[in-house]
């Protein structure tokens, strides 16, 4: 049935193809009546086999709805389209068709009627859940694309503003006596070149780094540093709990904002063992310069803020003053 069905389309298609090239080439009126009459006949045939099989119309809304999701021009990403299919697709119907076919009509309907209290209550079950999926599914849509846009927003301002200079030495030098005493493992983030990193394996520290950037660790991945690719927060979320020493958090949360910053205290909190240490190495942002206070508007916090956040935590708040750095204090905080 289906494949004479889909033959009958395929050969309607061709004829309505040959009578409008007719009607582009020639413009004439008979032209016109006789797309018309092909059409007239079309309809008919296949209101006929619709009335002799039902399902053909159920079968029918397949289709259309098929290609409105994939014809030129439909509105809307695919993402879109998607989620409004699970709309679609979210509601269920209690009424089951019941054709036209003599007899057995009768007795469907009459099924119908006597389940139709069973199946409305579970149906409208099922639909309050697809309901809140729906709802779900568009409200995490929402706040990917915002994540999306803000990443881009971000990766769009550093490039016309200045890369954060590696550690200098005498930062290096307060972090390393800092952490003189720690025995479990230290996180670097982001670690850059590794001059950090590098310090404090040179003071008998276990310790890696992590940045972003594969072409900022190069030189210190040569030089035999364990220097890893990755998100920063994607990695201390990678360690179980309780299970590092210290986390030095330096360059990059100069330029995150507040909620990323948030996850991220979180997650080194998390990763900490009791009497763990978080080391945030920052500048100022007062410091910056005027153009640079335009453009990262939003990012970065200060030194005291960093301290506020911490005790809020409740860490126990530490600051060491550093000379000859552009790092001018270290904020210690220090777990219960």
């Amino acid at each position: 049935m289906l494949e004479d069905f889909a033959n009958t389309v395929a050969q309607a298609l061709r004829t309505l193809f040959l009578a409008r090239l007719l009607l582009v080439q020639n413009d004439a009126t008979d032209a016109r009546e006789y797309v018309s009459r092909i059409q007239a006949e079309i309809e008919a045939e296949a209101e006929m086999r619709r009335q002799r099989d039902p399902e053909l119309e159920l079968l029918e809304q397949e289709i259309e709805r098929a290609w409105r999701g994939v014809a030129p021009g439909a509105a809307g990403s695919t993402q879109q389209r998607l989620l409004d299919r699970v709309e679609q697709l979210s509601l269920i119907d209690v009424h089951a068709p019941t054709g036209n076919r003599p007899g057995a009509s009768h007795i469907k309907r009459a099924v119908r009627k006597f389940t139709r209290w069973y199946m409305r209550f579970v149906v409208d079950q099922l639909n309050s859940l697809h309901y809140f999926q729906g709802r779900l599914l568009r409200g995490m849509d929402q706040r990917l694309t915002k994540l999306e846009r803000d990443s881009r927003l971000l990766g769009a301002v550093s490039e016309f503003v200045d890369p954060l200079p590696e550690a200098d030495a005498d930062l290096c030098a307060a972090v390393a006596r800092r952490l003189s005493l720690v025995n479990k493992p230290v996180a670097v983030v982001s670690c850059g070149g590794g001059a950090i990193v590098a310090a404090l394996k040179g003071a008998g520290i276990p310790v890696h780094g992590v940045d972003e950037m594969s072409a900022a660790i190069m030189a210190g991945a040569n030089d035999g540093l364990d220097l890893r690719v990755g998100s920063p927060l994607d990695h201390l979320g990678a360690f179980a709990d309780s299970t590092l020493g210290a986390v030095v958090l330096t360059q990059f949360v100069e330029r995150r904002g507040i909620a990323d910053l948030l996850l991220l205290i979180d997650e080194a909190l998390r990763g900490l063992a009791p009497g763990g240490i978080i080391v945030v190495a920052v500048t100022d942002p007062s410091n910056r310069t005027p153009m640079e206070a335009e453009l990262l508007r939003g990012s970065g916090l200060s030194p005291q803020t960093w301290a506020h956040l911490l005790a809020k935590r409740g860490c126990a708040i530490e600051t060491v003053e550093v000379t000859g750095s552009r790092v001018e204090t270290l904020v210690v905080a220090l777990t219960a």
